[in-house]
């Protein structure tokens, strides 16, 4: 399995990334407010769950299956997770933009796949160092994360059309939504107050000796 060659190369992979994002979020913002394509409206916390999900899911596993510190199990785990995610994106891109034949039950059905992925490989991980137990603890807060996502799907499918050209995938900005708005802002908050905290201890970790 590929690794980083360096630290610098590790710590230069996550900037990049970051930055990456925040542009295409942006971006993205701009065209689905502005332009108004397919979807509907997105609101700012939408959308900053989306960004969040993206990074937790699709681009963060990216980088710790290339992270030769952390055991072999664990990083195919996070391979199988970022293989799910973006073969989910391709094909739901697919469905939300062509052929506008996207359903919630969709979503849901691959968000359960993926916390039985991330828990399998999370109970055959036996870590070796301080490392390896905390991107093992990282598996599984990336599993509980699913919860809402999933309950955010269900709300789709109960409260919007989500096929044909007048599909909705966005909730905007709407007082009749204050719930799951609610809700999402709380789990932007949670994310906001753990990713930061696991980054710093993840890319400033040393290499450790296994036992």
């Amino acid at each position: 399995m590929w690794s980083f060659a360096s630290e610098r190369a590790r710590r230069r992979a996550l900037w990049v990334s970051l930055a990456g994002l925040a542009c295409a979020a942006t971006a993205f913002y701009q065209v689905q407010n502005s332009i108004k394509p397919v979807g509907g409206v997105i609101s700012l916390v939408k959308l900053l769950w989306l960004a969040g999900a993206l990074f937790l899911w699709g681009i963060l596993p990216l980088l710790l299956m290339s992270d030769a510190r952390i055991g072999i199990t664990l990083r195919r785990g996070f391979a199988a997770l970022a293989a799910l995610m973006w073969a989910r994106g391709v094909i739901e891109g697919w469905m939300l933009y062509v052929s506008l034949n996207w359903s919630p039950w969709y979503g849901i059905g691959h968000d359960i796949a993926c916390i039985a992925v991330l828990s399998a490989f999370a109970l055959r991980a036996a870590p070796a160092t301080r490392l390896d137990r905390l991107a093992r603890v990282h598996a599984g807060v990336s599993a509980a994360f699913f919860l809402p996502e999933i309950y955010f799907a269900w709300y789709m499918q109960a409260n919007f059309t989500t096929t044909g050209e007048g599909a909705i995938y966005f909730v905007p900005d709407d007082p009749r939504y204050t719930v799951v708005l609610r809700a999402t802002t709380a789990a932007v908050l949670c994310l906001l107050l753990y990713l930061p905290v696991f980054l710093y201890r993840w890319i400033d970790a040393p290499r450790p000796e296994r036992r």
